[in-house]
Parts: C-alpha cells; structure tokens; sequence
C-alpha cells in the first residue's frame, strides 16, 4: 500500500496506522504467514516421506550407542544431544510444561482462553461501535457467545474421552480466532474491492465526498487496518494462539494413533490429561479392571485408604475438578452477557434522520454515526427548537459527521459542541442565521474534527459567523472548504486561529482580494477560484509551507512581478480560465518540481498562443513584456524556439479543468432536493 494515492486519504482521515508503518506490519503478518506455511510444509513433506498423513514425528531422546570402537567425541556429542532434548521435552513434549499432557496445561489453557475471550469480546465492543452490518454483527457475536458457550458444552459431550474434549475445545478455539483475526477483515475487504481502482491506486475520488460512503469506510476501514501498535500485538495474539492451537492438535491427533498413547490411557497419570473434569466412578472402576497393576493398587482402586501421595493425587484431581466447574460457569455466563447485551442494542428504535445508525453494546441510547438535518424533507425552517429535536434523541458521544441540508434560517444550537467525536460538518444550501459561541468549534469540545464543508451557504452580514472565529479554534480542522457563497471577507486575526497546515477553498464567493490574514496565514492548500480578485499579493508565492495554489476563473491578467524568490514548496499553480498573456521569469523554478506539469493554464490567452506555436501558425507569444520591464531575464516560458518545446509541454498544461476543486457538480447532484409524496402531498 506504501505510494498508492488511497493512503492520502487514508492519513488525512487518520484511518488506521500512518502509511509510513505499513512496511513493519506487513513484515510483521509476513512473518506469521512464514510460520503458517513451514508448519504446512512440514506436514505434507513428512506425510510424502512416510506415504500417509502424518502430522508429526515421534522424537525419541538419543540413545548412547554401545561398543568398543566408538569414539569419545561421538559419545560427548551425544550427551550434548540428549541434554538439549530433555531440556526441550521439559517444556515443550507432550508431557512438558507446556505440553498437552503436561501438569499445568489446563491451567495454562484457561489462562490463554480467558485472555483470547477478552481480546475477541472487545473486538466484538468494537465492531457494535463502527461497522453497521447487521449480519456481520449478528455473525460475530453468534460466534463469541457459542466459543463461551463451547467450554462446558465441550466438557459435558466428551467427558468421558478426554482428548476429544481437548481436541474440539481447541478446534472452536482455533475457529474463532481465525474469523476474528482473519475473516472478517477479509470480508470487508472484498465488499470494496470491486471498487478499488489498481491503475490509480485509489477508489473513484467522489466516493470521499459521499457521506454515507465515506462514514461507513472510515468505520469499516477500522476494523481492517491496524489502529496502533496495540491493536498489531493483540492481532498476533490470535495468529500465534491459532498456530499453537494447530501444534497441540496435531500432537493430539498424533498420540491417538500411538501405542505410547494407549500406555498412557491406562496409567492412572492419564487422569493428568485433561483435569478440567474427572472421569466417574464407574469408567474408572471399570478402566483399572483390566489394567496391568503399577505401585500401590489403593491409589486406583480405594483412594480413600491411599498413601500419602495418592491422597494428594485424588485431592489435587477435586481441585481441577472444582476449576473445571467454575470455568464453565463463568464462560457461560459471559457469553449470557454479551448475547444479552447485543440483543438489547438491537431494540433501539431507528429514526430517519440518523443515515448510518450503530448499535453499541454499553449504551442507553440509540446512537447515530452520520446525523442529517434535511429541512425540505421534515419541513422545517431551522430553528434552534427544530434542531434541537432532531439531534437531541441520539447519544451525541457516537455522532461521527453531521449533515445540514435546504433550511432557510439555520440557527445552529449549542448541543454541537456535545459531539465530542464528530470529525465532519457539512451545510448544503442553508441560509445561517446564527451560529454563535454557544456552537462555537472549539479545540475542547471538537478535538477530533477534521472537515468543514459550506456549500451554497448564505453567512449572516457576509461575514463568517462568531463559531467559525472561536480564539481556541480546533487545530485538527485541515480540511475548510467553502463553495458558492456570499461570503465578502475574512476577520483580520483568522492567521491566528485557523491551522496553518490547513486546505482552505473559498471559491465561488465575494471575496475582491486576498485578504492580508489570509496571506499571512499561508495554508498548505489554498484555492480563491471564480472570486472576482484581480490582484494576487507577491508574498503569497514567497511562503515555503504553500504547495498548492488556485486562482482559476479569477479577474487577474498577470502575476506580481516583484516576487524575491519563489517557494519551493510550491508544485502546482491553476490559473486557468483568466485573461492571463504571459509569465514573469520568477516563475521558472515550478518547472523543475517532481509533479509535472506544474502549471494549469487552461482557457487563457497564453495557451491559445501556445497551441498555434506548437501548430505552426506563430512564432511568438502575441504579448510579451519588454526586456526593461523583464530586468533583462527571459522567461522559459516565453521562450518558443524548437529546442523549448519540451520543457514547455512538460510544465504546462492547457486541458480542460474543473472550474472549483471542490466537486460541485457532484455535490449538487447528490444532495439535491428529493419529490417525497407521503400522503402530505409532494415535498
């Protein structure tokens, strides 16, 4: 993913880890992945060697071999061998600390299932907080509660064959861990795959600007992508419990088919298999009957009047018993309580002005990720009363993006700044009336919001209203894109306020210059397209944090001339559709920028000058300041011989634009207003 044009996105948004850290995760899941397929490999190269299936060889410690004529090198190197055998046997055999026999296996399991059934129920909490799927939801959870569940319908189905037991608790075990680790990410990838584009590197770019869409991705894309570096350790938690899930059963399914297994079954010591539960009087009774008597026969038949050491046995067997017991109690009870925790998120009622409703486990009220005000649609004006009852019934913690649509006087309420997640604001089409400090955006109360979108708005007095003004303004708002208004001007200190590191359109609007905090503000993005500006200050070339700058459709003929040294930030300049004739020399360091071509001329009389050159018609540009106004330097871009035309077409570009960078056209499209007929007559 590292330079595909979707991880843009994916860090403006802060969608998952940075892309900077996508190379150590995937070395990370490649180095999972390498485990699964040599544990794979493995298996299938010992059951080609052994023509049948195999799952893993019988280790026998090294024998000494005996005779006269054996070095005592070999014999030395033996010892070492059979020294580094038992060492592995005592922690990893069957019977070792961590084997499957081993005295502390149950306790070990119950500690790494309580751990995993920790992990699983918050990424059940989780995915009820952002993904909105019922049937994934409702998949998961059945999932979750029948894994809590499996414990004591496991131990009660196989009591009585104990690797059974084993061998199925660690299957449901294994299942879940591999749908929560593996499944559901993969489905939500492959429900947007089809609309990835390869060749771009990027979904269809209009897809960022559909509310819907977009609430939902960055939900979903939560759930598929790493959140912090956490959230990686959790996940290899369920890849390395899944692969030693696998191991244990392979040693399981391995020991059945052994007669050192059926030895074992037979030794009292077997009891030591699966202590969660003991065998009955009966099956034991009936067991020791037919085995071959070893050491003291009380210890099997008549533990009561054992020695001491059987004694400890039978006590320690009540103990794992006793365990057993409560361990299934507990898990049933957790998986009572998420189900019913599920079941009642699922009885809050749906109103329609929520478009993207979650269900979270651990709230009393319904909660809404994409919140729409559409006063058209509900008849409303826009009252702070009337909005105030469209939001209030939500649990405002859980709305993410809020949309205000078609309300002729909008008076936004103070129940804004309780949004305390909400990463996005858009107003289509609304007349304000007031959005005073009482719903001022704060950094306090909106630390978390990232966009602010004004289309077709009208501002109260022609002003930006006292909200958008608030001297503690939310530095994470980098994205201000204000289309089609009648905005006429900027407060003075707005360069104090607003973020540096900033986008800021103001196209389409009233603005007859640039204004100085504006200038002084210099954000990374800056677009003033369709304003009726004619005259663009020197000082805004000259700043090093601009990169990208638009004055399309605009009243200017010409660039400063006096600009002292342009920044080198800067790599992309629109000037398209003015009634620009030439360039001024201090302009041709754009044309070594990496992003070529740097300049958009479209539409202007310098690019129709341009095509004749490139067709023969001319020879020269039609207007060209004289060398005394030029202080001697010829521009690059004035010069027409052959020799230039390269770089000329390599710098500029004289194809068509979109008149706005914000899309319009598309918003205009999307957030129409809709012909509802509800028995009210059409609205």
């Amino acid at each position: 993913m590292p330079g595909l044009a979707v991880t843009t996105f994916l860090d403006f948004y802060q969608i998952g880890m940075k892309s900077e850290h996508f190379r150590t995760i995937a070395a990370t899941h490649g180095v999972i992945a390498g485990l699964h397929v040599l544990s794979a490999l493995t298996m299938i190269t010992r059951s080609i060697r052994n023509k049948k299936l195999t799952f893993r060889s019988n280790f026998h410690s090294p024998r000494h071999q005996q005779g006269g004529n054996r070095h005592k090198t070999q014999r030395k190197r033996g010892d070492a061998c059979g020294v580094v055998y038992r060492c592995f046997a005592a922690v990893f055999g069957r019977r070792g600390f961590f084997g499957a026999e081993g005295p502390s296996y149950d306790l070990l399991l119950l500690c790494r299932e309580t751990i995993e059934t920790t992990l699983q129920t918050s990424q059940g909490l989780r995915m009820s907080r952002n993904v909105p799927r019922l049937w994934l939801n409702r998949s998961y959870v059945a999932l979750l509660v029948l894994n809590c569940w499996s414990t004591a319908l496991v131990h009660h189905m196989f009591r009585h064959n104990k690797t059974k037991m084993r061998l199925v608790a660690l299957l449901s075990d294994c299942l879940l861990d591999l749908v929560t680790s593996v499944g559901i990410p993969l489905l939500l990838v492959i429900s947007y795959a089809q609309e990835f584009d390869v060749a771009s590197g990027n979904f269809n770019i209009l897809r960022w600007f559909q509310d819907r869409w977009l609430v939902n991705a960055m939900n979903e894309f939560n759930i598929i992508l790493i959140l912090s570096w956490g959230d990686l350790a959790t996940r290899m938690v369920f890849a390395v419990s899944m692969l030693s899930n696998l191991n244990t059963m392979e040693g399981l399914m391995t020991a059945v088919t052994t007669k050192e297994y059926q030895q074992v079954s037979a030794n009292p010591r077997g009891a030591t298999i699966a202590p969660f539960e003991k065998q009955n009087a009966r099956t034991r009774t009936k067991r020791t009957s037919t085995c071959k008597p070893q050491g003291n026969r009380a210890t099997v038949i008549a533990p009561y009047f054992a020695s001491g050491p059987s004694v400890n046995l039978v006590q320690k067997h009540r103990t794992n018993g006793m365990l057993s017991k409560v361990s299934q109690f507990v898990f049933f009870v957790w998986g009572l309580a998420i189900l019913t925790l599920h079941l009642y998120a699922e009885t809050m009622p749906q109103y329609s002005q929520c478009l993207m409703q979650v269900r979270p486990w651990l709230t009393g009220q319904p909660s809404c990720s994409l919140l729409v005000l559409d006063c058209h649609e509900n008849r409303l004006s826009g009252t702070k009363r009337e909005v105030m009852e469209q939001w209030i019934e939500f649990d405002p913690a859980s709305v993410t993006r809020t949309v205000v649509r078609h309300c002729l006087a909008l008076e936004l309420p103070g129940i804004l700044t309780a949004f305390s997640r909400l990463n996005a604001i858009k107003i289509y089409n609304t007349t304000i009336v007031s959005w005073d400090n009482s719903a001022a955006l704060t950094q306090t109360d909106n630390l978390s919001l990232m966009t602010l979108f004004l289309v077709r708005v009208n501002f109260p007095d022609e002003e930006l209203p006292a909200g958008l003004q608030s001297p503690d303004f939310p530095q994470s708002l980098e994205d201000i894109e204000i289309c089609i208004t009648n905005l006429r001007s900027l407060p003075d200190d707005i360069d104090l306020k607003w973020s540096q590191f900033a986008s800021i359109y103001i196209e389409a609007s009233q603005l007859h210059e640039v204004p100085a905090s504006l200038v002084r503000l210099a954000p990374f993005d800056l677009s003033l397209s369709l304003n009726p500006i004619s005259i663009l200050p020197p000082q805004l070339f000259e700043q090093e944090s601009v990169a990208y700058l638009s004055f399309g459709g605009t009243l200017i003929t010409q660039l400063p001339e006096n600009v002292t040294k342009l920044s080198s930030s800067l790599g992309n300049l629109n000037l398209s559709y003015n009634n620009l004739t030439f360039l001024w020399s201090w302009i041709d360091p754009i044309i070594y920028h990496e992003n070529n071509p740097s300049l958009l001329l479209a539409g202007t009389p310098y690019c129709q000058d341009l095509e004749r050159i490139f067709a023969g018609e001319q020879t020269n540009f039609a207007s060209n300041p004289s060398l005394s106004q030029k202080n001697g330097e010829v521009s690059i871009f004035a010069d027409t011989s052959v020799g230039n035309w390269a770089i000329l077409k390599g710098g500029v570009t004289c194809e068509e634009q979109d008149r706005t960078w914000y899309p319009i056209d598309f918003e205009d499209q999307y957030s129409s207003i809709r012909i509802v007929d509800d028995g009210r007559g059409p609205r």
